[in-house]
């Protein structure tokens, strides 16, 4: 299949404006997920905290204090893993906000990279020229409950990136299957 592009995903301690992350997973192109904890150790206005977000993460605020790496080396991590790419997530407005709120107490500059949304990558890859964007749309949401049927667990940073690569290589296959049968 070859590299696949880059998906991120953040946890965060809530969905107020408020919140902080407090996890952050990313592909890489091997389709392998490199996943941290983000610590608000020492972070003086990190101090929102949801216990309806902790139901859905499993993850506690002592957890996350305790194993948690620093904001500051997890924006380093970010940008020497993925400086100069276009990363994808499901909802970029959330994780673009996080990546934000986390590059905004690391006093070392901004993210290296940028975020898009999945579903025009995966739209353009199922609407190839002459096939309307309508019907690429109701592919990817056909594609999308398989990808999420195939996938359990936590509401865990590390498994949503499972999910978003798992989507990514069912569009292919699909492409892959549909230029199969069309030169049959």
């Amino acid at each position: 299949m070859g590299a696949l592009p880059t998906f991120l995903d953040f946890e965060a301690s809530s969905l107020r404006s408020a919140s902080y992350p407090i996890e952050v997973a990313w592909s890489q192109p091997d389709g392998s997920i490199e996943s941290h904890l983000i610590s608000p150790a020492g972070i003086g206005r990190w101090t929102d905290w949801s216990v309806e977000a902790e139901k859905l993460h499993g993850l506690s605020r002592a957890e996350v204090s305790a194993h948690g790496r620093s904001p500051a080396w997890v924006c380093r991590r970010l940008n020497e893993q993925l400086a100069g790419q276009i990363v994808y997530s499901d909802n970029p407005d959330y994780d673009g906000a996080w990546l934000a709120e986390l590059f905004s107490v690391y006093y070392g500059g901004g993210p290296a990279f940028a975020i898009g949304h999945i579903d025009t990558l995966l739209v353009s890859l199922l609407c190839p020229e002459g096939v309307e964007r309508e019907q690429g749309v109701k592919r990817l949401e056909a594609l999308k409950r398989v990808a999420r049927g195939e996938g359990a667990g936590q509401h865990r940073a590390g498994q949503d990136v499972e999910y978003l690569v798992r989507l990514y290589k069912l569009v292919v296959e699909s492409r892959r299957d549909e230029r199969g049968s069309g030169s049959a």
